[in-house]
């Protein structure tokens, strides 16, 4: 009998995740998008000009309390990373809903331009650093 179980605050994903190793010292992964390195390792997107792997989970990265160093993940860290489906990346700009999305300097969501890899399709309106829920969608825009 499984009484007395409080799963308040816990959150499960249901959709398609994978595990890979941080290729660099990231100080907050989480909700950002996710490229992999010459190793084959994941760092942050830094623009448009690589395929995307998808999107680190708000989970993704140390846990603390405090929130000081939420997310941080250091060279080898385990980063969790969501590659389908609909999710949520922190926008670096507004984002207009039905927007191809893909990644600016600091691996957050920004409008696509021609010759762009795309992450998705906005599903949301936001303003710079809301989350932004987008379809993903991976593709280099034409």
């Amino acid at each position: 009998m499984m009484s007395n179980r409080n799963f308040n605050g816990v959150q499960i994903n249901q959709t398609a995740t994978l595990v890979e190793n941080a290729g660099a010292a990231i100080a907050d992964c989480r909700n950002k998008a996710m490229i992999y390195d010459n190793d084959g390792n994941v760092i942050l997107a830094a623009d448009g000009t690589k395929p995307f792997v998808g999107i680190a989970l708000i989970e993704a990265g140390f846990n603390d309390i405090s929130g000081l160093e939420s997310g941080k993940v250091s060279v080898g860290d385990e980063i969790e990373i969501q590659i389908k489906d609909i999710g949520y990346l922190l926008a670096g700009e507004e984002i207009v809903k039905g927007t191809e999305v893909t990644a600016d300097k600091d691996g957050c969501a920004k409008t696509a331009v021609a010759g762009d890899y795309i992450l998705g399709i906005a599903l949301s309106t936001v303003s710079k650093e809301e989350y932004c829920r987008i379809q993903i969608t991976k593709y280099q825009k034409n």
